[in-house]
């Protein structure tokens, strides 16, 4: 049973928050909602003529602009490195270095140049820091000013060279899903052609694509990947496309096959036991159908047979399906017994025991 003291503190409680609420009801009914409406509208000018004084102040600010060289024959290449991007400090307006950051009108992330504008007869690209603000100001709004561009000089070096055919080589980290397999990759080009000083074309037979990694696939992919090209090499074209094959593959069994018998000498004649055996395989889902027993070759060799204790022969199987159709290829036998037989009789004794010596059955030899 609640004590007297805890039932007057909960009620106490409870007058508080009453009278709190009925105060609060009867300073909000004597507001004036015209007040408040023009109180508002009052902030809302204020706040505009902010931002327009605002955006009129001027301030500094700094972008990285990339450089693109354009119009550059395919059979010349730089011999030395050239700058990718340039930092430029720019001054003006803040709504104008608010568009010129966000790119608005005009691109402002990238500055391209013309090859044939810059270049000369001694084999050397040159770009002055006054012809690259002149560059700039063309993306510029009349108030902007250039307070500094770094670095201030472009300059490389180029060379002619001949062009050399490579192949495309898919560089990759790549997994399929249990019971799928990944098959060899399609490359489009399956070459290109690549451009570099003679030196370094004389020891260059192939490039690699960009690292491509994935894991876990079940789904056939294709996409563009880049080139990875030795520093001052460049190629044509720049990028390829891969795609990679995944396939189901469901495990098939087929059988009784025969064993063939080869490598026999004239004159003798080699029996197995058994004589049939039966594989199974994993098979590409899309092509179960296609894979038959005239796709498998199964087989023993007569030069297996190293000594006359030896009483197996191992079996080999050769298989003519596409390899990425077939895969985990399993013999169900794997070893047979053998009989060695000669065809006609033997002349003499001696030749009798110098074959029995040599060949048989478990050591064991007929005529």
């Amino acid at each position: 049973m609640p004590s007297p003291s805890g039932r007057n503190s909960k009620q106490t409680e409870q007058t508080f928050w009453t009278k709190l609420s009925r105060e609060v009801n009867i300073f909000v009914k004597r507001i004036d909602r015209r007040e408040v409406l023009t109180f508002l509208v009052f902030v809302c000018i204020s706040a505009f003529f902010w931002l327009i004084q605002t955006a009129s102040q001027e301030n500094d600010e700094e972008y990285t602009i990339r450089l693109k060289i354009d119009n550059m024959p395919s059979n010349l290449v730089f011999t030395t490195k050239v700058q990718d991007s340039l930092r430029v400090k720019i001054k003006d307006k803040n709504i104008n270095l608010f568009k010129y950051r966000y790119s608005w009108g005009e691109s402002f992330d990238s500055l391209t140049v013309d090859f044939n504008s810059y270049e000369d007869a001694n084999g050397n690209f040159r770009l002055r820091s006054s012809e690259l603000e002149a560059l700039l100001r063309n993306k510029l709004y009349s108030t902007a000013k250039i307070t500094s561009v770094t670095p201030s000089l472009i300059d490389a070096r180029f060379v002619k060279t001949k062009g050399k055919k490579v192949a495309v080589a898919f560089a990759s980290n790549i997994s399929a899903a249990p019971n799928y397999r990944c098959l060899p990759a399609q490359i489009s080009p399956d070459s290109v052609v690549v451009y570099a000083p003679e030196a370094m074309l004389d020891t260059l037979s192939m490039v690699e694509t960009q690292m491509y990694e994935a894991h876990n696939m079940q789904d056939t992919v294709s996409t563009i990947l880049p080139l990875q090209l030795p520093i001052g090499a460049k190629s044509t074209p720049t990028q390829v496309e891969v795609t990679v094959p995944v396939s189901l593959f469901v495990e098939k069994t087929i059988g009784p096959l025969p064993i063939n018998v080869t490598d026999v000498p004239a004159g003798r004649t080699l029996s197995i036991f058994p004589n049939q055996t039966s594989i199974s395989f994993l098979v590409d889902f899309g092509h179960y159908d296609n894979i038959g027993a005239e796709d498998f070759f199964i087989s023993v060799s007569y030069n297996s047979i190293k000594s006359s204790l030896q009483q197996t022969i191992p079996v080999d199987i050769i298989s003519y399906a596409n390899p990425g159709m077939v895969d985990r290829i399993t013999l169900r036998t794997t070893e047979v017994e053998y009989l060695i037989e000669e065809e006609s009789p033997v002349n003499s004794f001696n030749d009798y025991n110098s074959y029995n010596s040599f060949n048989g059955y478990k050591g064991y030899s007929t005529e």
